[in-house]
């Protein structure tokens, strides 16, 4: 499975989720797609422009920071209605009514029904045990399901895992790098002098090169 794919199979839960929780029963295949090309995009949208304010604001150190994804978030219409910076400087009024609105979605029932759906918040009626209070998500849960002993290792420089720590490959017979290994096999090929460059292109044969026995 491409990188596209895979990315595309993993938001679609997420999305049917949020369809559940808003009171859809069942949608086509199309749509569903659909919809999750449009919020892969989005999401692409602000982490790119939350890369851009952090690396015009902090160049030295690009890792965006909570002002960064601040900017992001009124860039791409989340913080919505809310006046610009230079609005705000002009009317001498800080204007805090998107942020108010999202920080009122977050914490509100909307959100709260969509992580009931994903089985973040139980449900009414149900039976509420220690393990209960910390669910899991869906992916974390599936790759548990599928590893034998349950640990992160055999994810480990994968998109599904952590970054692998970098070290060096030693080609098999002991050869330290590549690099290396290509000279020693240059080394090996008849008629190479040490020191020359392979990589010119080779000189004429000498009885080309010798005026002598051409027509001119």
């Amino acid at each position: 499975m491409s990188t596209p794919n895979l990315h595309n199979a993993l938001l679609r839960p997420p999305i049917i989720q949020i369809l559940r929780a808003a009171g859809f029963h069942a949608t086509r295949p199309s749509v569903l797609d659909t919809l999750t090309d449009l919020v892969a995009n989005y999401l692409m949208i602000l982490s790119s422009s939350a890369a851009a304010h952090a690396a015009n604001a902090h160049p030295g150190d690009p890792i965006p920071v909570l002002e960064d994804i601040y900017q992001a978030l009124q860039d791409t219409g989340a913080l919505s209605p809310q006046l610009r910076d230079w609005e705000e400087d002009w009317q001498e009024e800080e204007d805090t009514r998107g942020l108010d609105a999202f920080l009122s979605w977050f914490s509100g029932p909307t959100n709260r029904e969509i992580r009931r759906i994903a089985g973040f918040v139980p449900s009414e009626g149900d039976m509420i045990d220690t393990d209960s209070l910390e669910k899991e998500d869906f992916l974390t849960a599936l790759k548990k399901k599928h590893s034998k002993t349950g640990e992160e290792s055999r994810y480990a420089g994968t998109v599904l895992g952590k970054s692998a720590e970098e070290h060096p490959i030693v080609i098999e017979g002991g050869v330290p790098s590549i690099r290396e290994w290509s000279q020693q096999a240059r080394s090996r090929t008849p008629g190479h002098r040490v020191g020359s460059d392979t990589s010119a292109v080779s000189s004429a044969p000498s009885n080309l090169s010798e005026a002598e026995g051409m027509d001119v």
